[in-house]
């Protein structure tokens, strides 16, 4: 039983290998892409209806629908639509990947305790936790700062002092 549980330990090894190197960075992506949107396009709606000088409809929402227990509702809804156009942002190009899931999960928790009623915040909340466990992923701008500042404090040990 050992040397067949060996086989094919051995035999999935270079699937294995090709979903570290290729698979794993993608997930992350598509992971993050499927939480921004939500956040992104509600942001957008919150956008239009400020441009178009009708945020007033905003306002009444954060004061009838989905109250924010310790904001008033002029002051949630400008944070909310501020949160949901730059969070998303930056969890899409992986640039403070961390604290971009933190502050959407936070929000899914705000959103699921004042309004409740969708599955689909146990999702978002599992997606940005992920993120906040695990990074952003390969294919991030954490990622590509991170190998540039350990680079340069490789080169330059001072550096890393200041």
């Amino acid at each position: 039983m050992h040397k067949f549980l060996h086989r094919i330990d051995n035999a999935i090894t270079p699937l294995r290998t090709f979903a570290n190197f290729a698979g794993a960075p993608l997930l992350d992506l598509i992971i993050r892409l499927y939480l921004a949107n939500d956040f992104f396009k509600s942001g957008i709606t919150r956008f239009n209806d400020w441009k178009n000088a009708s945020f007033d409809n905003q306002i009444f929402l954060f004061s009838a629908e989905h109250p924010v227990p310790f904001l008033p509702p002029e002051a949630a809804a400008y944070v909310t639509m501020s949160a949901e156009l730059i969070l998303p942002a930056l969890l899409v190009v992986g640039l403070f990947g961390r604290a971009a899931a933190a502050g959407l999960l936070i929000m899914t928790a705000v959103i699921e305790f004042t309004y409740g009623h969708f599955d689909v915040h146990i999702l978002w909340a599992f997606l940005a936790a992920s993120i906040l466990v695990r990074g952003p992923g390969a294919l991030s701008l954490d990622t590509v700062l991170l190998k540039i500042l350990r680079r340069v404090n490789t080169k330059n040990p001072a550096a890393s002092t200041l």
